[in-house]
């Protein structure tokens, strides 16, 4: 009877020790989801970090000489997130504003500044463009890439300057070239669209 009675306790003990409590497995994942779902980190990276600057001076053989200034536009750009797990990586690629100044034998022609605004209306950049346009979103998302003096020796009587616009983390692109003549008339002409 002793063993009986002796049984009959470790059987009500056992019962009642067990609430349905979960395992420690258990536990730590329903933490880690709660804490997901309640915890958002961010980390935000600027391309470029810090200012940059870059001038270049082209002398062409016709008698044109080009100087080309680039800079970072440090209070403009374009953000691109993504969510990966818990972290909300935040991404600005910044704008740069470039300034063109073209002399003809030593006489100044052309002397023009561009920033964003001013790209937007000379590239028709425009936030009126159906979403199928080829530069839909241009006016908001593409950032310069690059702009370079063609050489091209068929330019005798001006100068050609091209100009990239890509939008960061895709593969759209526009290229166009800046014409001026040898009185500083401008023109510009959209070559192609990715």
């Amino acid at each position: 009877m002793k063993h009986l009675l002796g049984l009959f306790i470790i059987t009500v003990i056992g019962f009642t020790s067990c609430e349905g409590k979960k395992s420690q497995q258990q536990a730590l994942s329903e933490s880690i989801e709660e804490f997901k779902k309640t915890v958002n980190f961010e980390t935000h990276v600027y391309i470029p970090d810090t200012y940059l600057e870059r001038e270049v001076d082209t002398l062409i053989s016709n008698g044109y000489r080009v100087k080309i200034k680039t800079f970072a536009d440090m209070s403009n750009s374009v953000l691109f997130s993504k969510i990966k797990d818990t972290i909300n990586y935040q991404t600005h690629y910044r704008n740069f504003k470039f300034d063109i100044t073209i002399f003809k034998n030593d006489k100044l022609i052309y002397q023009e500044n561009f920033n964003k605004e001013k790209v937007n209306k000379a590239f028709n950049y425009n936030p009126n463009l159906a979403s199928g346009s080829d530069l839909y979103n241009f006016d908001k998302l593409a950032i310069l890439k690059s702009i370079q003096v063609n050489d091209d020796p068929t330019y005798s009587n001006m100068v050609a300057i091209n100009i990239l616009y890509a939008i960061p983390e895709s593969n759209r692109s526009a290229s166009h070239t800046l014409f001026v003549n040898s009185k500083g008339k401008s023109n510009i002409v959209q070559i192609e669209v990715k």
